[in-house]
């Protein structure tokens, strides 16, 4: 089950650290904000409804996805923290 409060804080983070300058944005940046250590799954899940935008990279022959680096706010994204604001 997706937790939507997660999510925003997801993107609230994202926003902070772009904004300060931090590039690129990884999972390692944002692995505080899930204690069950499943941020990569959350992250997959913001990809595919166009909230964020990054790099996943994978490994072995069966690309299992192993992190996401170069993490973005697309315009949706942005849009969406917006209206939470």
């Amino acid at each position: 089950m997706i937790d939507r409060e997660l999510i925003h804080s997801i993107l609230q983070e994202i926003d902070t650290l772009l904004k300060s300058g931090v590039l690129p944005v990884s999972v390692d940046h944002l692995k505080h904000l899930s204690p069950e250590g499943n941020m990569l799954e959350y992250l997959m899940t913001m990809k595919t409804e166009g909230l964020i935008s990054g790099d996943l990279i994978t490994i072995g022959v069966n690309t299992t996805p192993h992190r996401m680096t170069n993490i973005r706010l697309t315009y949706v994204g942005i849009r969406s923290l917006r209206m939470r604001a």
